[in-house]
């Protein structure tokens, strides 16, 4: 991190005036409903397994905004013959197939674990193995139908067996709320964890003892175990931070090499007949046959433009290029990869998954006034072109999470993650992935991983930026359009993260959470203020204007010069000459105390020319106008835009709306 100067600390800002809550009446106001923006088929894990018929099928979650829906996919066909609902589940990280052909589907935010059985079509709720499990992931099932399965934000392993429910294995290793993957070999679950640091552990399922397996030095260093797969008594084992995907001898507990980078949930089963216990992976886009006995990598022609694989069977597949049995892969898109060995034929089709309606993460202005929209989770790019009423999304698949887009001479900055990476896209160009939008700067190497607040000051694009998971020390990243000079302030902060950035077009301000990347306690602090030179690099003042709250959340400029904030239960209007807080209206409350982290929620606080405060609180827009005594409800919001003093763009969930103010 760079030396600050000029650094100025103060920890209690007085002289404010304080106004109640709700003091006019609900304005006048006509909303229309302009539709859903993003869908997409993004699926986090699949299974294969046999349909009733005895033909190949895939099971498969796609992420949704809503209730997920469990679909039964025929492989050959691509058609979807089944679907059922999950309620309450955004999606399933993990689906396993157990020996007597039922499907154990493991889902989120709801931390529940479901059975299907393909006899009678039922969905079974097993419900949920603590009540402090929301994410569950890492799904194995045993020869004896138990299934294992591990947790977020507990970093437990546990296991449920019919007529004995759920049995709790413990937290593996304290520095780890994330039980990512888990296989079984033999009477052994092999566990992958991380948070704060990798580990990869060996549990009998039957005494619960456990054992680490120290991961090989060069990697000891990283923070994940992102995957697990066992295939024969080798374990592949891929690591979250490098992509590497390690090789480990069960039988003679030592590890074998590293098989290169890797994209994916697993490798596939061992190759039928092969003598070399050849398996196959993705990597760079493509797939790729590794030996672990010859130690040697072999590229698959035919097979490019792949993203990360989702799930691999060996199938006999329609077709004369396809003797024998071919492998089938499936892909977070639902595309079907097919690949003969024999005849060396390969085939790309899409599975006929209905798509899901995506939550709408960000919002921001485009040029011409057209308005862009980013995903939430399995992410989505769109626009809103009010001149035509006409809505467009870009090519599925490509554009990933968008934590906040910004417009600068004619050209969107996406902030995306994971992964820390910024996009430059020129919306007037013909949509080329990887090229237009393309890759601006990767913040990874710097271990932040999400780019929540962005601006432009002093012709430069400024950066705010989350940490990676287990980390604390948010940055501040300034980049330089024409020359592509990027430069990275960790910790500008200190330990927190930088969460929202307004810039006077000189200087940025910006706010801070004292909660870094999740999976890491971070010490008590305050939310804070800060005054930052993007020429310079130099961190000019920071204050804390409530020294007993953990995050400012938002900021917005003023015309006038001043700057309003956002908080737990309290919008205030800072002033940045005196460093005080000059007013503060209260809004909707809610406790802080068991969170696990508060960043910034996309667009929720913005003013209007005339001086009008908007801000979105618990899911409800207020405003605040000029020398008003208090907050005005508008109505139901997640994020908004102005767009002038009458109209305003909002969602909810993955709706657009337009409000017109009477």
């Amino acid at each position: 991190m760079r030396r600050h100067v000029a650094v100025l600390i103060l920890l209690t800002c007085v002289a404010l005036i304080q106004t109640p809550v709700v003091a006019e009446a609900q304005p006048r106001a006509t909303e229309t409903r302009i539709g859903t923006p993003i869908h997409n088929v993004a699926l986090d894990d699949v299974a294969f397994g046999n349909g009733p018929n005895g033909s190949p099928v895939i099971y498969v979650v796609p992420q949704t905004s809503s209730s997920a829906w469990f679909h039964v996919v025929d492989v050959r066909t691509g058609k979807t013959i089944r679907s059922l609902p999950l309620r309450n589940a955004a999606g399933a990280r993990d689906i396993a197939v157990a020996p007597d052909r039922s499907v154990y589907v493991a889902t989120f935010p709801n931390g529940r674990l479901y059975r299907y059985t393909p006899s009678n079509g039922r969905m079974h709720d097993l419900g949920k193995p603590s009540r402090a499990s929301s994410t569950l992931l890492g799904l194995a099932i045993g020869e004896d139908g138990t299934a294992y399965v591990g947790s977020y934000p507990t970093g437990r392993l546990y296991s449920w067996r019919a007529g004995r429910g759920y049995r709790d294995y413990g937290q593996l290793s304290a520095d780890s709320v994330y039980t990512r993957s888990i296989q079984l070999w033999r009477s052994i679950a092999l566990v992958g964890t991380g948070t704060q640091r990798a580990h990869l552990f060996a549990v009998n399922v039957r005494t619960g003892f456990k054992r680490e397996i120290p991961l090989p030095p060069l990697y000891a260093g990283e923070n994940e175990v992102a995957g697990v797969t066992v295939r024969g008594d080798r374990a592949y084992v891929r690591m979250a931070q490098s992509k590497t995907l390690l090789v480990y001898d069960l039988a003679k507990e030592d590890w074998i090499d590293a098989a290169g980078s890797s994209m994916g949930a697993e490798v596939s089963p061992i190759a039928p007949g092969s003598k070399t216990a050849e398996v196959y992976h993705v990597a760079g886009g493509s797939l790729k046959a590794f030996s672990p006995v010859t130690l040697k990598t072999r590229p698959i022609h035919g097979m490019d433009g792949m993203f990360s694989s989702k799930g691999f069977a060996w199938l006999r597949m329609p077709g004369k290029e396809f003797p024998g049995l071919s492998l089938v892969m499936a892909d977070y898109l639902g595309r079907l990869w097919i690949y003969n060995r024999t005849t060396g034929a390969t085939s790309m089709r899409f599975a006929l998954i209905p798509g899901a309606p995506v939550e709408i993460r960000s919002l921001g202005f485009g040029p011409s006034g057209t308005i862009w929209m980013g995903g939430f989770g399995s992410g989505g790019l769109a626009s809103y072109d009010p001149a035509t009423v006409r809505l467009r999304q870009v090519q599925r698949g490509t554009v990933g999470q968008a934590d906040e887009i910004l417009t600068s001479d004619g050209e969107l900055w996406l902030g995306t993650y994971p992964g820390g990476n910024v996009l430059r896209y020129d919306p007037a160009k013909p949509f080329v992935w990887t090229r237009n939008p393309g890759t601006a700067f990767a913040l990874g190497a710097w271990r932040q991983d999400r780019p929540v607040a962005m601006t432009r000051a002093s012709g430069r694009i400024v950066v705010g930026t989350v940490p990676h998971y287990g980390q604390l020390s948010g940055a501040i990243t300034v980049h330089d359009p024409i020359t592509g000079a990027t430069y990275v302030d960790r910790g500008v902060s200190g330990t927190r993260s930088v969460v929202s950035l307004v810039s006077d077009g000189q200087w940025v301000y910006g706010s801070t959470s004292k909660w870094g990347g999740l999976g890491i306690t971070p010490p008590a602090s305050a939310g804070t203020i800060f005054a930052y030179d993007p020429v310079t690099r130099t961190k000019l003042w920071e204050v804390a204007p409530y020294p007993r709250l953990p995050a400012i959340t938002e900021l917005a400029a003023a015309p006038d010069g001043t700057l309003w904030g956002l908080t737990r239960g309290r919008l205030f209007q800072f002033d940045p000459r005196s460093l005080k807080v000059v007013r503060e209206v209260r809004v909707p409350d809610r406790s802080w105390a068991n969170v696990d982290h508060i960043w910034s929620e996309a667009q929720q606080l913005a003013v209007a020319s005339d001086g009008t405060v908007y801000a979105c609180v618990r899911g409800k827009l207020f405003r605040v106008r000029p020398g008003a005594t208090g907050a005005t409800k508008v109505g139901p919001a997640a994020a908004f835009l102005l767009a002038d003093d009458k109209t305003i763009y909002l969602t909810r969930g993955a709706n657009l709306y337009r409000l017109d103010l009477h």
